[in-house]
């Protein structure tokens, strides 16, 4: 069984780690995304893209640990059986769709915007719409085409207010709506949910995670559209409206995120933590 030097790009530390050849084979762009569990090098999780000589092309990190909120009546898993479809769904999303791309895509449904995957691995587009269209069910709308790289230099015209990706690297971004710096919570719930093993668990993991930044966001908006004056809204009384509905605490990272959810999918301007700090003096 062939083996490679893995180093973790956090803290350096390096160990050799094991590859299924048959792994190898099954990654259709010839690169093999591996799940590196902490504990297995170092303290660190992240992942690690090799190609089929062992060469490593990339590594994905989830920059730093956000707390998301665990809210028991949000986080109700009702689909205790997973067919074997949609693990097939699952498994190959984890193959062929990069940790990045994934991470970009959540942020694009989130902010309301269209996106074009261009993907020349034309067998793989039922598995991902059906993939899609199963995490953002009862949630959020989803506008997503995938089209050959040919395709779309043919008719690009067409799309020109969609966010464009190709692999993990942004083809077009109109108005530079899609910030690569502010992915961090995005990039956390999609290294929870490839590193979990377990792929029934994992596409589970990843449709409660979209159904709770749904349900908070709206109760935001619910929250904001129905105050009298709304120019005295700020993170504050939101944080403190989210406290007494819900019982829980939420990380002010994680409270921009939803606040930015609330700005752009659900059209209500609410001001920053910094904004409302400034607000406040």
């Amino acid at each position: 069984m062939p083996s490679t030097l893995i180093t973790c790009p956090t803290c350096n530390k390096s160990g050799k780690i094991e590859i299924l050849e048959e792994k190898m084979r099954e990654a259709t762009k010839g690169l093999l995304a591996i799940n590196i569990a902490s504990n297995i090098i170092c303290e660190h999780s992240f992942i690690v893209y090799i190609d089929r000589n062992l060469t490593i092309r990339d590594y994905f990190v989830a920059d730093f640990h956000i707390d998301i909120p665990k809210i028991e009546s949000i986080e109700r898993i009702k689909e205790t059986n997973i067919s074997s479809k949609d693990i097939l769904d699952v498994d190959l999303i984890k193959l062929n769709l990069h940790a990045l791309a994934l991470s970009i895509i959540l942020k694009s449904i989130f902010l309301k915007k269209k996106i074009i995957l261009l993907l020349d691995q034309d067998f793989l587009y039922k598995h991902i719409y059906s993939f899609f269209k199963y995490i953002t069910k009862d949630a959020f709308e989803i506008n997503i085409l995938l089209i050959t790289s040919d395709e779309y230099k043919n008719t690009k015209k067409q799309y020109k207010d969609a966010i464009v990706l190709e692999q993990n690297k942004i083809v077009q971004n109109p108005k530079k709506v899609i910030n690569l710096r502010n992915l961090d919570v995005e990039k956390n719930i999609v290294n929870q949910f490839l590193i979990e093993p377990e792929l029934g668990y994992s596409y589970i993991f990843l449709k409660n995670q979209i159904y709770k930044a749904y349900e908070l966001s709206k109760a935001i908006y619910e929250f904001a559209k129905n105050q009298d004056n709304k120019k005295e809204i700020n993170i504050f009384k939101i944080a403190h409206f989210l406290e007494e509905l819900y019982g829980i605490k939420i990380d002010l990272v994680y409270l921009e995120f939803l606040i930015n959810i609330v700005s752009n999918y659900f059209g209500i301007e609410i001001p920053s933590a910094s904004e409302s700090f400034l607000g406040g003096l």
